[in-house]
């Protein structure tokens, strides 16, 4: 019975790609062999790990590819748990992005539609990424077995991006070259609908700003002092007045992450984190270049010396038309989730446990338009300066529910989650076999990406001594 399933396998793989209607040549590795990707998505989502921090997580998804033929190099300078897998050689160089890192203090019970954490405090899978990782592993493992029975040219290459909650992997490895050589870069995330998201999402900065003071006594000899409380608080306050002054389209968040040891001493060290975003990577240089200002203004106004460290930098995302078109058309021939009746059923509970209408599970595809998705920030956009990229996003959670969410980390370990991984597996394994079989397609991405950098070469916006750390 193997035997017959292992043929069956193999003779899908060798016929012919196409458009059309009907089972891709990864489709049927991909329904063969849905239990072991399952069960790994299950293993990531049950040893949850915070950014930089995803040992095990890195370790099972680099094992799987090396299983599949793989060559896996593990850990890349400053990222210990990021990886490279390659398979195959030469021309086009198609990459599909692996993330897995969870969400801190997001634990959830799985399939609980009611906020059950596993253990109080502990992290989540509260954006999918276990199902994320898993279907970029299991779709480059079907194209590159497509690419061995159709004796196809080029590259299969899976790069393993850790701390996407935290801007860093994509945007220190763009910085370092690793994407210089992609003809296209294949991408998705869990959603709560079935569409290509090719709307541009903000960009993102983010800055430690440190003030240097001179301790002393608060009572007995303040004047010894310089407090570097009240340079933090008048930079606060200037940052806070800026808002103003900036665009509708400008965020400004910010958390004080130190602000002194005891209240009778004044404080001679502060630390406060400032995340800057906008429509576009160079509205929000503007924004750092204003806070930089203000640091060293409110530094001069109260003796104290300021520091301003970038911690990440993400770009709005450089969409392409004719990527983007390719997933559409392969998320039209593989289809939405086929969702059950229980699904539905869980689907609902959980929308009226968390307040929002119960209308079930997406069952359709979003038709293809310009300006698709939400806003939110990611370091694919760092990835889209370098390289031609595009994403999918697959329902995988409930309609109108959010991620960042407990709901999220329970759909993460529901049969739902699983039904939307394996379809997000079909359409970016086949995408990347098109992409091998059609220089003409290769081409057509390659143009559209000259026309929507103006054919600028790519420049990092992290120092050249910039190291990734985890805040």
């Amino acid at each position: 019975m193997k035997t017959r399933r292992i043929a069956a396998v193999l003779a899908a793989l060798c016929a012919p790609a196409a458009f059309a209607a009907g089972a891709a040549p990864t489709d049927a590795y991909l329904d063969e062999t849905r239990g072991q990707w399952e069960a790994l998505a299950q293993r990531i989502w049950e040893a949850p790990e915070v950014g930089l921090q995803e040992v095990r997580s890195s370790a099972m998804l680099a094992a799987a590819l090396e299983q599949e033929g793989f060559k896996v190099t593990r850990g890349v300078p400053g990222l210990p748990t990021a990886f490279v897998a390659t398979a195959g050689s030469g021309e086009p160089v198609v990459t599909l992005l692996a993330e897995y890192d969870a969400l801190p203090a997001l634990s959830q019970v799985a399939g609980s539609t009611k906020k059950q954490p596993i253990a109080a405090g502990a992290p989540g899978h509260a954006c999918g990424h276990n199902l994320l990782g898993t279907a970029a592993v299991a779709g480059a493992a079907a194209a590159n077995r497509a690419r061995l029975a159709q004796h196809l040219p080029g590259t299969i290459q899976v790069l393993g991006t850790p701390a996407e909650e935290q801007f860093i992997g994509k945007a220190f490895m763009a910085r370092d070259g690793l994407f210089a050589k992609s003809a296209a870069v294949l991408t998705w995330h869990p959603d709560d609908q079935n569409r290509v998201v090719n709307r541009t999402r903000l960009a993102v900065s983010a800055a430690d700003v440190e003030f240097f003071g001179k301790s002393a006594h608060a009572s007995a000899s303040p004047w010894l002092g310089r407090s570097s409380l009240d340079a933090l608080a008048l930079f606060d306050h200037a940052m806070a007045l800026m808002r103003e002054h900036v665009k509708p389209t400008a965020r400004i968040h910010r958390v004080v992450k130190d602000g002194g040891a005891q209240a009778n001493i004044i404080p001679d060290y502060t630390r406060g984190q400032y995340w800057l975003r906008d429509a576009t990577g160079e509205s929000v240089e503007e924004l750092m270049g204003r806070l930089r200002q203000a640091a060293d203004g409110a530094a001069l106004a109260t003796g104290t010396r300021a520091k301003v460290t970038v911690l990440f930098s993400a770009r709005d995302v450089v969409p392409n038309d004719a990527l983007g078109k390719l997933l559409h058309r392969e998320l039209e021939r593989v289809g939405a989730p086929a969702f059950d009746a229980a699904d539905v059923g869980w689907a609902q509970a959980l929308q009226r446990e968390v307040g929002v209408e119960p209308q079930g599970l997406s069952t359709g595809v979003v038709p293809y338009a310009p300006r698709v998705g939400g806003t939110a920030s990611s370091d694919i956009g760092e990835v889209s300066a370098v390289a031609p990229l595009a994403e999918l996003g697959v329902a995988v959670r409930p309609i109108g529910t959010a991620a960042h969410h407990w709901a999220q980390t329970s759909a993460a370990a529901h049969p739902v989650g699983r039904r939307g991984m394996l379809v997000a597996a079909k359409v970016l394994g086949a995408s990347a076999v098109d992409l091998l079989r059609d220089p003409a397609l290769c081409q057509a991405v390659a143009e559209d990406f000259h026309r929507a950098t103006g054919g600028k070469p790519y420049r990092s916006p992290l120092a050249p001594d910039a190291t990734p750390r985890a805040f």
